[in-house]
């Protein structure tokens, strides 16, 4: 069972160099890192230097919040992995903060246990009068800027708004569902981290290439890290291959995760040692948010219980 993981990393070098040193472990599994182009490179490339299977992209795009960068630089880390020349049964996509909370044993157990399996839940939001959920394709987003969480008496932040307002009269009228080449696409949306397998991570390779209609709408959407991959797959034939499909609409996004334990009370919270316990009952993979400094304790709490 071979596994990639796929790391979109903007901070915290060390934390990054941990978890890979923690997953690398296992022959079978590599990590692929895509570090924001923002960013200086060289303290990650310092940080994971001579960790075995760590691999960093060719290309880095500079990624905002909710901007749609943060799809050009999953598909570098996906397609760096489908090109390694090596044979993934799985690839697994992360956000920088991540951690794994099981031993690589219990990880590439429940991958066997579950091989054919896609863990990528979809909400279906096409359709909907829940504004919650229609705003995210009704309204004209601009969001690949740095002015994302500007406050609006920022000037360009202001004009930025102004541009969205007027341009929602382009996009107040979807329902959800784009039409491209005969097919509708119906809207979904989750969690940006999730895994497919290794036929469903070249059909997303090649839907991306030649579905120029879907990314230009995907591109004014908000946070299209969270709808683009779940709309194509629970629109295709994995549908039926994810561990759960045919899901009726519920909010909140951590009614959505697939394997990553994360709470989100007003933000996603950092993780502690007061947190120990309890992330060891969930039955997730990983969790989400740690950081090297202040989840130290709680680093070395997962990496004694696990190692």
């Amino acid at each position: 069972m071979k596994i990639a993981f796929l790391n979109l990393c903007h901070i915290d070098p060390e934390l990054v160099a941990r978890c890979a040193r923690r997953l690398c472990k296992d022959p079978d599994f590599d990590m692929y890192v895509h570090v924001d182009a923002k960013q200086d490179i060289e303290p990650f490339k310092e940080a994971l230097q001579g960790i075995r299977g760590v691999y960093f992209t060719p290309n880095r795009h500079k990624v905002y919040w909710g901007g749609y960068n943060a799809i050009h630089a999953s598909f570098e880390l996906l397609r760096s992995a489908l090109n390694s020349g090596v044979h993934y049964d799985y690839y697994v996509m992360m956000q920088n903060l991540d951690y794994p909370i099981k031993s690589n044993d219990e990880i590439k157990k429940f991958f066997v246990d579950n091989k054919g399996k896609e863990f990528i839940r979809g909400c279906p939001i096409a359709g909907t009068s829940d504004w919650e959920f229609s705003r995210k394709y009704r309204l004209f987003y601009m969001k690949d800027n740095p002015y994302g969480k500007a406050s609006n008496t920022n000037p360009i932040k202001l004009l930025i708004t102004i541009a969205q307002m007027i341009m929602s009269i382009t996009t107040i009228s979807c329902n959800g569902t784009i039409h491209e080449k005969g097919q509708r696409f119906d809207l979904y949306y989750g969690c940006a981290q999730w895994a497919v397998t290794d036929e469903c991570a070249r059909y997303l390779d090649d839907f991306e290439k030649t579905h120029p209609k879907f990314n230009r709408k995907m591109k004014i959407m908000q946070f299209p890290d969270e709808e683009y991959f779940h709309t194509v797959v629970h629109n295709s034939k994995f549908k039926t291959s994810c561990f759960k499909y045919d899901e009726p609409i519920a909010r909140w996004l951590v009614n959505w995760r697939n394997l990553t334990y994360f709470e989100f009370p007003k933000e996603v919270s950092v993780m502690t040692m007061k947190d120990y316990q309890k992330l060891l009952s969930v039955p997730d993979l990983f969790c989400r948010k740690v950081r090297s400094d202040i989840s130290k304790d709680l680093l070395d709490e997962l990496d004694k219980e696990n190692l």
